[in-house]
């Protein structure tokens, strides 16, 4: 079911150049770096020790047992990881490392999968058996896959954190927000573009989140956009 997950959530990303004109966003933006041929992350990096052979496997659809079962901590997780570092790899792995995260051998398992063969960092949330992982990739690309979690609520918390972005002066608008089908699975796009008070590079905060509250895979992405033309959210015209 993962990697069901997985593969509609990528098909999804991917679709995004065929969106109207009127609600055009770069590919190059809203395409996460990863190509995702596997069946599960945990699956990628999960240590052979840690395996018990005579345990059976959760369900998928299994909510995860610890604070990443709460969407409010992936989102939280997303916003100080990939908006405030604004996709630095360096940065995004130095705070990983600080909250306790650990980084995924290169040797075990296909990381190049998740980085899609570009330099970076790929590394697992503590206490979240590898299902709740962050992607710091060169070129300013920060994305947080989380499994076993609700899209709907995770959409929410989301949501809030471009709420507080907003309240505290940044610019944030949404551009896109649709819904569609794959793989028997009916999921949101969203899309932001962000740029931080006295910033000058624009960000795109995309998310592809399940629409039922079933748990599931969820995405976020963070990227760099180019300059907006026409009228930016506060009424100004972009520069």
């Amino acid at each position: 079911m993962a990697g069901i997950g997985q593969a509609a959530v990528l098909a999804l990303w991917m679709s995004w150049p065929a969106l109207s004109a009127a609600q055009s966003v770069p590919p190059s933006v809203i395409e996460p770096a990863v190509t995702f041929p596997v069946t599960s992350a945990a699956e990628l990096i999960t240590p052979l020790a840690a395996q018990n052979a005579d345990a059976e496997p959760a369900p998928e659809t299994a909510p995860l047992r610890s604070l990443w079962a709460d969407p409010r901590a992936v989102a939280r997780l997303f916003r100080e990881a990939c908006i405030q570092t604004e996709g630095q790899p360096a940065a995004a792995v130095d705070w990983a490392l600080a909250q306790g995260f650990s980084p995924v051998d290169p040797m075990r398992g296909s990381t190049d999968e998740l980085l899609a063969g570009e330099p970076g960092t790929v590394l697992a949330a503590p206490g979240s058996d590898s299902r709740v992982l962050l992607v710091a990739a060169e070129g300013s690309r920060c994305t947080v896959w989380a499994e076993r979690v609700s899209g709907p609520a995770l959409r929410l918390a989301l949501v809030e954190v471009t709420g507080e972005l907003t309240g505290k002066g940044a610019r944030v608008q949404l551009q896109v927000e649709r819904s569609i089908e794959r793989a028997g699975a009916w999921r949101t796009q969203m899309q932001w573009r962000y740029r931080r008070v006295g910033g000058s590079q624009d960000f795109g905060i995309g998310a592809v989140t399940t629409l039922s509250a079933t748990p599931g895979t969820q995405a976020l992405n963070f990227a760099p956009m180019p300059a907006a033309t026409g009228i930016a959210p506060d009424g100004v015209r972009a520069p």
